[in-house]
């Protein structure tokens, strides 16, 4: 064994071990290329058209935009025609505004409303009672879904003329009207839900030997529900238009 060198090698400290040669240069590839940067400046502008985009919508500027348009339109048609023809915008603002003050708008909005809640009310009544015969019964599905096709191809005009036959110049007419158009939608969305009832979890509420009433109020019900609701949106939309309809023709 030799003696030991002085002074001692660095590699017994763990200082790392010099290498010889030229000085490493900087990685040109570390900096970015032109073309990295062009996609770099390309994002950022599709970001900021992006964020743009987002702000206009949110602030319903197009909106707002689209309706000025409207009203300068409407304002140089009432110009051209007269008021005879077409009233000014500022026409009918200062004529609602006069309705309102005179307070019959609201006297005639709750009749209406009133006369609309009757007969869509009673419209879901009669729906929910096609949709449970449905349910009960295959062969009065058949029939049900029959009837219904006969009311929805029935024109709404030709319900304001017998409504106006049976009641006459009253309450009854557009109540009647309203029922007869709203009721083919509310009921086809009904009997859809309760046809879309899946067969297998009534298969397990027998083998769990549950009640027919407990079968309905825990599987039918939430089942056929969202087609229930869908229907009452789309009918109760339809009611607001047909009744104005209705009571042009058969409300004294």
């Amino acid at each position: 064994m030799g003696a030991p060198t002085w002074p001692p090698s660095p590699q017994l400290f763990g200082a790392p071990r010099l290498r010889r040669g030229a000085p490493r240069s900087p990685d040109i590839s570390d900096s970015p290329s032109p073309d990295q940067d062009c996609a770099g400046k390309a994002r950022a502008r599709s970001g900021t058209l992006v964020g743009m985009r987002t702000w206009l919508t949110r602030s319903h500027l197009p909106t707002l935009a689209v309706a000025a348009a409207l009203v300068a339109v409407w304002w140089v048609l009432s110009v051209r025609y007269g008021a005879y023809v077409l009233p000014s915008p500022v026409a009918v603002v200062q004529g609602l505004g006069d309705v309102l003050r005179s307070g019959e708008i609201w006297r005639h909005t709750g009749a209406s409303l009133a006369r609309i809640a009757v007969g869509f009310g009673g419209a879901v009544a009669i729906a929910v009672l096609l949709g449970l015969l449905a349910f009960v019964s295959p062969l009065a599905r058949g029939v049900v879904h029959d009837l219904l096709a006969v009311l929805n191809s029935t024109s709404v005009f030709v319900w304001i003329v017998i409504s106006i036959i049976w009641f006459g110049l009253s309450n009854w007419a557009p109540i009647f009207t309203t029922l007869m158009i709203t009721l083919p939608v509310v009921a086809s969305n009904i009997v859809e839900g309760v046809a879309a009832v899946d067969r297998r979890l009534l298969e397990m509420g027998d083998v769990y030997h549950l009640s027919g009433r407990r079968k309905f109020t825990a599987i039918v019900v939430p089942s056929t529900l969202p087609y229930l609701v869908a229907g009452m949106k789309v009918g109760f939309g339809l009611a607001l238009k047909v009744s104005v309809v209705a009571e042009i023709f058969g409300v004294t």
